[in-house]
C-alpha cells in the first residue's frame, strides 16, 4: 500500500489509518467530529499528497486544454483556476479536476488520487493534432489543504512575503517565503521553476488554501505550518468527507460514476455549452434532452445514517441508490445524496433500506450548510 511522505509524522501524531485508493491515509487524529467542527470554526490541515498533478505545456496548450475540458478555458486570466470535468467520448467522467492557468502555454491540473495515472494516460495517448506536451508531475509535488474561516489570517502571517492578501478565490500564485526557506535544500527542482505554489481553493466549503510543494520537503513544510500556529489542527480523510458532503461537493467514484454524465448530478454550471466543441459534448447535450436520472439531497427523518450504495425505494420498489451519506456534525442529522430514476424527480419523500429496515428520508436542498 502506498504512503505519503508524511506517514511517519502521522504515526507520531497517533493517527488512525485507512486504505483509500491504494493509499494508507490518516482517517482521523482525535475524532471525526472534533476535526470537522475545528475546520468549520477555526483552521485544519489535511495531507492530500496522494492527489495528482499534471501539466499541459506547449504552443497549443490553451486550445488543447479547452478541448479536453467541459468548462471554459479561453476566458481564464493568468493564475486563475476553474473547476470542471475531463470526459471520454461517451461523456463519462474520467475525473473532475481543477485547471489552473499558469500562462497561455502552460496549464496545471489537480486530479484525484485514484485517477491520476488513467487521466495522464488518456491525455498522453489522445489522438490529436495539437502541439503540446503532457507531463505527470505527481511524483514531484505533494499537497496540503489548509481550510477554515481563520485560514486566510493565519497563512498570511506565516507567509508575509507572498502577498496572499491580494490572492482572490480560485487563483494560484507562488509562495516566495517557502522558496527562500527551502529552495537550497531541494535535490530535484520542478522543471518549470514553480516549486512552491498556493491556490485559494478547497474541498470543505470553507475558505482556505491548497499548497503544492516538492515531496522531498513536504514533511518540513507540514511541521513548519504546525509549529507556526497552534490553531492549525491536523485532520484526516473522515472529516474531509463529511465536510465535502455538507458543502454539496461530489466525489468521483461515489458520484460521477460509470454510465452517468455530469448533467445527471446537476453540474451543468461547470459545462460551457457555448464552446464549439469539447470531448463528450454531443452525448451530454443528448442526455439533457432525454434525462435518465435526477440527483437529490436528503435528510433522514430519524437518527439513522444512510451510506453509499444503500437502496432507495418508493412503494417497495427500488428507484435509485445513495451515492454518499453521513452524519452531519453541524446539523446533527443523517444527510446525503441519492441518484434516482428521472420519473421520480418530483417526489419529496422516499425510503432507504438500512440493514433490514426501511427508513424515511426527505428530499432537501443542498449544500446542506451555507
Amino acid at each position: 500500500m502506498n504512503t505519503t511522505p508524511l506517514f511517519q509524522i502521522h504515526e507520531k501524531l497517533n493517527a488512525k489509518f485507512t486504505e483509500f485508493n491504494g493509499w494508507n491515509m490518516p482517517l482521523w487524529f482525535s475524532s471525526l467530529e472534533d476535526e470537522h467542527l475545528h475546520v468549520r470554526n477555526q483552521v485544519g490541515i489535511f495531507d492530500v499528497s496522494h492527489m495528482g498533478e499534471i501539466e499541459i505545456a506547449g504552443d497549443d496548450a490553451e486550445s488543447f486544454t479547452d478541448f479536453i475540458f467541459t468548462n471554459n478555458i479561453l476566458s481564464l486570466k493568468t493564475g486563475q483556476a476553474r473547476y470542471g470535468f475531463i470526459c471520454d467520448s461517451d461523456a463519462q467522467v474520467l475525473d473532475d479536476v481543477i485547471v489552473y492557468k499558469i500562462s497561455n502555454k502552460r496549464f496545471f491540473l489537480c486530479v484525484n488520487a485514484g485517477n491520476k495515472d488513467s487521466v495522464y494516460e488518456w491525455l498522453f495517448n489522445l489522438d490529436h493534432k495539437f502541439n503540446i506536451e503532457v507531463k505527470n508531475l505527481s511524483n514531484f509535488y505533494g499537497q496540503l489543504a489548509v481550510q477554515g474561516p481563520k485560514t486566510i489570517e493565519v497563512i498570511n502571517k506565516i507567509f508575509p512575503k507572498s502577498n496572499l492578501v491580494s490572492l482572490n478565490k480560485f487563483y494560484m500564485t507562488n509562495i516566495i517565503d517557502l522558496e527562500e526557506k527551502f529552495l537550497s535544500s531541494l535535490k530535484v527542482k520542478c522543471p518549470n521553476g514553480d516549486n512552491f505554489l498556493i491556490a485559494r481553493t478547497g474541498y470543505t466549503g470553507e475558505d482556505g488554501y491548497e499548497i503544492f510543494v516538492p515531496n522531498e520537503v513536504i514533511s518540513s513544510v507540514y511541521e513548519y505550518l504546525l509549529e507556526s500556529c497552534n490553531e492549525i489542527k491536523p485532520c484526516g480523510l473522515a472529516a474531509r468527507d463529511t465536510l465535502r458532503i455538507e458543502a454539496g461537493f461530489p466525489l468521483h467514484g461515489n458520484e460521477l460514476i460509470k454510465g452517468t454524465t455530469p448533467v445527471d448530478f446537476n453540474l451543468n454550471r461547470f459545462i460551457d455549452f457555448k464552446k464549439t466543441n469539447f470531448i463528450g459534448k454531443e452525448v451530454i447535450e443528448k442526455r439533457l434532452e432525454n434525462k435518465k436520472y435526477v440527483f437529490v439531497g436528503f435528510m433522514m427523518a430519524d437518527n439513522s445514517i444512510a451510506r453509499s450504495g444503500y437502496d432507495v425505494l418508493r412503494n417497495n420498489t427500488k428507484i435509485g441508490f445513495v451515492t454518499s451519506g453521513t452524519f452531519s456534525p453541524v446539523l446533527k442529522k443523517g444527510i446525503g445524496f441519492a441518484l434516482l430514476d428521472y420519473e421520480h424527480s418530483q417526489i419529496t419523500e422516499f425510503e432507504i433500506r438500512i440493514r433490514k429496515s426501511l427508513k424515511i428520508a426527505q428530499k432537501v436542498d443542498y449544500p446542506f450548510i451555507r
